[in-house]
């Protein structure tokens, strides 16, 4: 649960009798004018079914790590090691371009992302989309630049 967001959002009705969603809302879930949302009735009440949508796009840049834990399942696994290429991550942001809302962009998976020589631009490019960015270290490459 949120606690900065209330349980319940209120929505106009207008003159017509038709809800309006506020325009944050509405983009917020993907609800484009013209576009549909199921609303299912049941005995205790209405229900709302929104459009589906991806919320999160994982991006693994690298499988390689600058340790070698005993415990970590790349040592278990016959997968080459590898580097997502540059050419590969501007695809995914070109196609990331078509979503609407674009999705929260997680940097991370069996590797270190910040193994990866071009982390930095790929951070910047995700963020330059206008979404939220996450990433997922295990800190030991971090400096002061960083």
């Amino acid at each position: 649960m949120n606690f900065n967001k209330p349980d319940y959002i209120e929505i106009e009705v207008d003159k017509a009798g038709r809800p309006v969603l506020p325009l944050e809302l509405a983009s917020r879930y993907a609800i484009r004018p013209g576009g549909h949302v199921r609303v299912i009735e049941s005995q205790s009440g209405l229900q709302v079914q929104l459009p589906s949508r991806l919320a999160k796009l994982y991006i693994e840049p690298t499988n390689q790590c600058n340790l070698n834990c005993r415990t970590c399942i790349r040592n278990v696994w016959d997968e080459p090691m590898g580097k997502m290429s540059d050419e590969v991550f501007t695809m995914v942001m070109e196609g990331l371009r078509a979503f609407s809302p674009i999705p929260t962009v997680f940097f991370g998976g069996f590797g270190e992302p910040l193994f990866h020589p071009s982390i930095i631009d790929m951070v910047a490019q995700a963020k330059s989309l206008g979404t939220s960015v996450e990433l997922i270290t295990n800190a030991t490459l971090l400096t002061r630049d960083l």
